[in-house]
This record gives structure tokens, C-alpha cells and sequence, in this order.
């Protein structure tokens, strides 16, 4: 298929996410089941210098697929592949959705990702049939990677087992094979960069500790006594285990974080620059994760 198609084809997914975050507020009250889409970011046409909407880690992830479905229209026009009625419809939907995003008020967007962190609680308390899954014991220590865990894994998750059930099906196989292999490069390129900052965090407090020792001066070893959560969850697959995994993982690096503030060796603004930037390189596999599982429950819905 070709790319300017197979931006187009991902349209009906992208606006009935966009028009299930719209109707949230109201789904909540009347105890539908809403399924909230990830905040995104938006320029105006008329005026394309404005900054961009974001909910601050998003890295640009969503205007840049409506970016490619605009410019996918204007491909596929010039080649003929669809007519000018079409292309303006489909460029039209992309303007309305930036539009949408940009209006939304700061109460709503904070509403949206807490509503998607309970709708994935909510899966995490479901058991899916027929599956076979590996029991993990889930602990994170620090309140910032709680959020991160909510409202991305259960979705990760999920979508893993539901792509290798029904992926064929939804995406076609070559489509597929693009699918999967971008969630390979970005979850190795984050295990990459997560086991090098555990690496240097803690080779730098040993040496820390070891100075402070020779110095004689008084060492802090801080530990949390209450983490920010601690659960059992089942996953589904290799692949989800492996993002799991490197949440955890980089939990370990923000102990290493607890010890070298306690011990005035960093400060927190420093320890919370190193978090944002982990947090920004997670959120394109979560949001496209979320993206691909909604597209695969159509299917599953179908059926």
C-alpha cells in the first residue's frame, strides 16, 4: 500500500478517538463507556507560527500523523488517485481536529488523561479469556511513573495480544509488518537508552559514595517506604514485558536519583530535567500503542 494511502487509512480510527475526547465529559456522567484518544497538539491554518497544543511530552506525535493525512490527500489528488471533492473533505477533517484540540480548555485535557488512566485500571482488572499470560509484580517507586504506567501500559498490553490475533485482519499483512517493526526499533531504542542511564547513574553513585566515604563525610542512603504503586498484573506478551520492564528499570535509575539529592551531589531540578526527557521518549510508543489498539478493537468489535 502506498504511504500516502496508508495515511489516509488510518483517518477513521484517529477522528473517532478524537470524537470519543470530545463527548468525555458527558460519557462519565452517564455512565457510558468511553474511550479517550491522547491529548494532541494543534496549529491554526490561518496561522501556522502559533505554538503548538500539547500536553507537554507528546513530542508532536499526533500532528504529525495529521500533517502526513494532509499531505497524503494532496499526494494522492495531484496523482489522480482521488478527486478535489475528496481531498478538500479530508483535508477539512484535519483542520477541525487541530481546531478541536486547541479549544479545549486545560480542565478538559487534565480530565481526558485521568479518564483514560481509570479506563486502564479498569483493564488491567479484566481478565481476557483464552489467553495465556506470565503474573509480574509491578512496584514503582516514584509518584511520576505512576501516570506513565495507567494510561499507557494496560493499552500496550492489550493491543499486544489483540496484534497478533487479529493484526492480518485489521492492517493487511504488509501493513502489519511496518506496524510491528516500529514498535521494535522504539521500545529497543528506549531499552538502549534506559540501560545506559542505569549504567551511568549508578557507576557515578558508587564513585560518589566511595569519595564521600574517603572524605568522611556522612552518606544518606534513602529508601521509599511507600510506593507510589504496587500491584499484580498479567501480560500478555513478550513485547509488553519488555516495556514493563523498562519502567521499572528506569525506577531504579530515579533511586540512584533519591541518593545523589539527598546527598546534595544534584539538584531536583536537575533530577527532573533527566525524568522529563524519559517521559518524552516513552510517549510516542504510547501514544501510537494506544492509536493501534483502538484500531484493532474495531476489529474485535466486528467480529
Amino acid at each position: 500500500m502506498p504511504r500516502e494511502a496508508r495515511a489516509l487509512s488510518n483517518r477513521d480510527t484517529i477522528m473517532s478517538a478524537i470524537t470519543e475526547e470530545s463527548k468525555l465529559d458527558a460519557d462519565s456522567q452517564t455512565g457510558g463507556q468511553p474511550v479517550a484518544a491522547p491529548t494532541a497538539q494543534g496549529a491554526s491554518e490561518a496561522t501556522p507560527t502559533l505554538p503548538l497544543i500539547t500536553d507537554g511530552a507528546d513530542g508532536g506525535e499526533i500532528e504529525a500523523e495529521l500533517q502526513q493525512m494532509e499531505d497524503a490527500a494532496n499526494t494522492l489528488q495531484k496523482e489522480g488517485m482521488i478527486s478535489e471533492t475528496e481531498a478538500a473533505e479530508k483535508r477539512e477533517q484535519v483542520a477541525r481536529t487541530r481546531k478541536l484540540f486547541r479549544d479545549l480548555p486545560p480542565a478538559e485535557r487534565a480530565a481526558i488523561v485521568q479518564r483514560r488512566r481509570e479506563i486502564g485500571r479498569e483493564l488491567m482488572n479484566r481478565q481476557l479469556s483464552g489467553a495465556a499470560v506470565v503474573q509480574a509484580a509491578v512496584r514503582l517507586n516514584h509518584t511520576r511513573l505512576k501516570p506513565l504506567f495507567e494510561q499507557w501500559w494496560p493499552y500496550l498490553n492489550r493491543m499486544s495480544i489483540n496484534l497478533q490475533r487479529f493484526g492480518r485482519s485489521t492492517f493487511g499483512t504488509e501493513d502489519l509488518g511496518v506496524v510491528t517493526a516500529w514498535f521494535e526499533k522504539q521500545v529497543g531504542d528506549l531499552e538502549a537508552y534506559v540501560d545506559e542511564q542505569l549504567s551511568v547513574a549508578q557507576g557515578f553513585r558508587e564513585k560518589t559514595e566511595s569519595k564521600m566515604h574517603d572524605q568522611g563525610d556522612i552518606v544518606f542512603a534513602p529508601t521509599v517506604t511507600k510506593p507510589s504503586l504496587e500491584i499484580e498484573v498479567e501480560a500478555y506478551s513478550r513485547f509488553s514485558m519488555r516495556v514493563l520492564s523498562l519502567m521499572l528499570k528506569f525506577d531504579k535509575v530515579m533511586d540512584h536519583f533519591d541518593f545523589l539529592v539527598w546527598n546534595g551531589v544534584r539538584d531536583q531540578s536537575d533530577v527532573d530535567e533527566e525524568t522529563t526527557r524519559f517521559l518524552r521518549k516513552f510517549h510516542p510508543v504510547g501514544v501510537r500503542g494506544y492509536m493501534t489498539h483502538l484500531r484493532l478493537m474495531t476489529t474485535v468489535r466486528g467480529r
